[in-house]
């Protein structure tokens, strides 16, 4: 049986609710390690495979926590001897796997932006950055699995696009009970959830924000109420990330994506988000009543066609234990006995 390293990064939902979705299919298929860092170990750590890694995101400290993991990853490798490491935005494992001469399985939504066809009119130093940043959780990788919330075209061999699963239950068409759901990645959504309460919305927010917002309604970050509340709900505002818009398109909700300035990657998604008509994407500082405005008229309108758009793309749950199923026949006959030569396997 094929020996998986599973390796999640921590910022965010995105990537611990897909790893989520396919992980009975993994364990039941694999001899499975998975390593969650961060905020992946919360909604994970509960699995019998699961292990807490040290978390590496971008900011101060990130160097040291990226030299510790590289070290701490090549014992976790040597003592497992996997087959394949998996890696979902997860930057130390990666290079600690072409260390040791182990095949690589990149996932990630980050990737499309140097792995697939997008439109022209994003700013090209902004792409180049995400690139450069996307590179360094992927790029010794045999294959990769691109997340997106609509379907692209990738430009590079040994690339599949996929989209999230939808681990909601979906309620009987039609019935929305008069809310606007709001999650934040960073919990930097205040301003923009009190202004919507100000209009008279009732706002459920999902998060631990610095203070409770004027009027609004604050619920513990809990997967499963989220899951329950989403389905329900008329609109969402939230990040500009890339697995709650792939939600919202597929449940035929309005979203109104933020972003702060300075931060490459949600501008670009929130760009991409409008151009696939899933809702609006603006920065933070740019929210005023206008745009409120057109936000609430887009509640009840159709959208059905976006919701049948994303649908038709094959989900993760089908596309990354095909590769892991590709990638494992040939590794499993031919992996280099040396690159795991002086390896502890006295511990995990």
């Amino acid at each position: 049986m094929p020996r998986i390293s599973y390796f999640v990064h921590g910022r965010g939902r995105g990537h611990a609710v897909r790893t989520r979705a396919i992980l009975p299919r993994l364990a039941n298929e694999n001899l499975l390690r998975l390593y969650c860092a961060g905020r992946a170990y919360d909604l994970l750590g509960e699995h019998p495979a699961a292990e807490e890694v040290l978390t590496c995101s971008p900011g101060r400290g990130m160097a040291r926590a990226f030299a510790l993991r590289l070290r701490a990853d090549r014992q976790r490798l040597r003592a497992f001897k996997p087959h394949l490491v998996v890696s979902d935005g997860d930057g130390p494992s990666v290079n600690a796997a072409w260390s040791l001469g182990v095949p690589v399985l990149a996932v990630g939504h980050g990737l499309v932006f140097r792995h697939a066809h997008l439109p022209r009119h994003l700013s090209v130093l902004a792409r180049l950055r995400e690139m450069a940043n996307a590179s360094s959780s992927s790029w010794p990788a045999l294959r990769r699995v691109l997340v997106h919330f609509t379907p692209i075209t990738p430009v590079t061999p040994g690339t599949m696009v996929a989209r999230p699963d939808l681990d909601v239950s979906l309620e009987p068409k039609g019935r929305r009970d008069d809310f606007v759901l709001a999650y934040f990645r960073d919990d930097d959504g205040i301003e923009a959830v009190e202004r919507l309460a100000s209009r008279g919305h009732r706002v459920l927010l999902f998060g631990r924000p610095t203070r409770h917002p004027r009027g609004v309604e604050v619920l513990e970050p809990s997967r499963e109420a989220f899951a329950r509340a989403l389905p329900r709900c008329r609109a969402v505002v939230g990040s500009a990330g890339n697995h709650l818009p792939a939600e919202c398109a597929m449940l035929g909700l309005p979203m109104l994506a933020l972003h702060r300035d300075g931060d490459f990657e949600q501008t670009m998604n929130a760009r991409l988000i409008e151009e696939a008509g899933i809702g609006f994407g603006v920065a933070f500082r740019e929210l005023d009543d206008g745009l409120l405005r057109r936000f609430e008229h887009e509640f009840d309108r159709d959208r059905s066609a976006i919701a049948e758009r994303t649908f038709s793309m094959r989900p993760v749950s089908e596309v990354i234990p095909a590769a892991i199923q590709e990638l494992c026949r040939p590794a499993a006959r031919s992996l280099r006995p040396s690159a795991y030569a002086g390896a502890d396997t006295s511990s995990r």
